[in-house]
C-alpha cells in the first residue's frame, strides 16, 4: 500500500478491516478510522441487537463498541503483541480496572491474519472492547488526579503479584540504552547526528546527569516492590475519565521497569502548571491509598524524569523523520535548563519540562 494515495490506502484498510470482522461474532458494524499508519485503529460500532439495553441517546451500550487494530504483517512481533494481550487479560480477570479487553475470534484466537484478493498488504488484526471516557487537560483537578494515582497504584499492585505465563515477552528497560552507543553520550554520534547542537558544554551536562543517575539507580532495589511490569506510556492521552472513574488505553509500551518510571511519565504531564505541586501531592496521596511509596520517592522519580528527558533527546536525534528532527531545537533548550536545575538541586524546582 506504500505507493497508493492516502485515500486509496484508507480504502484498502477499510476493506481489510471489514474482512477481519467476519471472523468475530459481533454482527454488522460501522467502522470509523481513528489512527492511520503501520498500526491502524478503527472504532467499531456494532448495530444494537433486539433485546439489549441501550442508552437513551445513541442507541448503543459500551458493550457494542470495539477498537480494531490492524498491523502490517511485515516485521510483526507476534510474541510481543501476544504478551501485551495476555497482560490485558490478566488485568481484566484480576481487577475491575477499565482497560482494553481482548476479544477472541470465533476460533478462539486473539490475533487473526487477514488477506484480501487484489490487496497486496497482509494484516494481523486484534479486536478489543472499547474503553470509554474522555481526556481532561486544563480541567484536571487534584481530586481527579488523585484518582489517577490510585489507578496507577492498582496497576502496579497487580504487576507485583503477576506470574508471567510461558513465552511471555516484554522489553526490559535498560539505563545503558540511554547513555550508550548512538546516543548524545557517544561523541561519534554527537558529532555526526546532532547538527552541531551538542558541544562540550552539553556533553558535560549529559555526562554529569548520567553519572548521577547511575549512582542513584545502584541504590534503588529491583525487587517486586520496586520493579515490575509497568504501563510505560501513562500520558494524558492514555488515561481518561468516565463516570468519575479512570480508564486507560495504549499498553503497547508496557515493559519490565521501575514503578517510579511510570510515575515520572504521569507527573511529566502536569509540569509547569501553576497548581503542579497540589496535583503532584494529590497523585501521591491517591497512590498511597493502595501501595506504599518508597522512602525516597520524591527524589527518585526525578532520576527517571532526567533519564526520560535524555531518552527523548536521543530519539529525536536518531529519527529519520524530518519533522521530529526539526523539533529538536524547540525541545533541547528547556530540556537542558531542566537538567541543569536537576544537577543543582536534589529537591523540588519549578521549571517546566519540555513537551514531547
Amino acid at each position: 500500500m506504500e505507493n497508493s494515495s492516502y485515500n486509496g490506502q484508507v480504502r484498502q484498510l477499510r476493506i481489510l478491516a471489514e474482512a477481519a470482522l467476519t471472523q468475530y461474532d459481533i454482527g454488522s458494524a460501522r467502522l470509523t478510522l481513528m489512527s492511520y499508519g503501520d498500526h491502524a485503529v478503527f472504532r467499531v460500532s456494532a448495530y444494537t441487537k433486539p433485546g439489549l439495553s441501550v442508552f437513551e441517546t445513541g442507541g448503543q451500550t459500551d458493550d457494542d463498541r470495539f477498537a480494531l487494530h490492524l498491523c502490517r504483517s511485515e516485521g510483526f512481533d507476534r510474541p510481543l503483541w501476544n504478551s501485551e494481550l495476555q497482560w490485558l487479560l490478566t488485568l481484566k480477570s484480576e481487577t475491575d480496572l477499565l482497560v482494553p479487553e481482548p476479544i477472541e475470534a470465533r476460533d478462539g484466537a486473539l490475533m487473526v491474519k487477514v488477506r484480501v484478493e487484489d490487496i497486496e498488504q497482509e494484516c494481523i488484526c486484534m479486536l478489543m472492547r472499547w474503553v470509554p471516557g474522555r481526556s481532561i487537560d486544563s480541567g484536571l483537578t487534584p481530586t481527579l488526579f488523585e484518582r489517577v494515582g490510585t489507578f496507577m497504584a492498582r496497576l502496579h499492585q497487580c504487576a507485583r503479584t503477576f506470574v508471567p505465563p510461558e513465552n511471555f515477552v516484554r522489553p526490559h528497560w535498560s539505563w545503558q540504552h540511554i547513555v550508550g552507543p548512538d546516543t548524545v553520550l557517544d561523541p561519534d554520534f554527537a558529532s555526526t547526528h546532532c547538527n552541531g547542537l551538542i558541544g562540550g558544554r552539553e556533553y558535560r551536562l549529559f555526562s554529569e546527569v548520567a553519572e548521577r543517575t547511575r549512582d542513584e539507580l545502584a541504590i534503588i532495589p529491583t525487587t517486586p516492590d520496586y520493579y515490575g511490569l509497568i504501563h510505560g506510556n501513562f500520558r494524558q492521552e492514555s488515561y481518561f475519565f468516565y463516570k468519575g472513574n479512570v480508564s486507560a488505553i495504549d499498553f503497547h509500551k508496557c515493559a519490565w521497569n521501575y514503578y517510579l518510571f511510570d510515575i515520572s511519565i504521569a507527573l511529566s504531564g502536569i509540569s509547569g502548571r501553576s497548581d503542579e505541586e497540589r496535583l503532584r501531592q494529590a497523585f501521591f496521596h491517591g497512590y498511597e491509598r493502595v501501595r506504599k511509596l518508597p522512602e525516597h520517592y520524591e527524589k527518585w522519580w526525578r532520576v527517571f524524569t532526567a533519564l526520560r528527558l535524555i531518552e527523548h533527546i536521543n530519539f529525536l536525534f536518531q529519527s529519520d523523520d524530518p519533522v521530529k528532527r526539526a523539533s529538536v531545537r524547540t525541545y533541547l533548550a528547556p530540556g537542558l535548563q531542566w537538567l541543569n536545575l536537576y544537577m543543582e538541586s536534589s529537591m523540588s524546582f519549578t521549571v517546566a519540562l519540555p513537551k514531547g
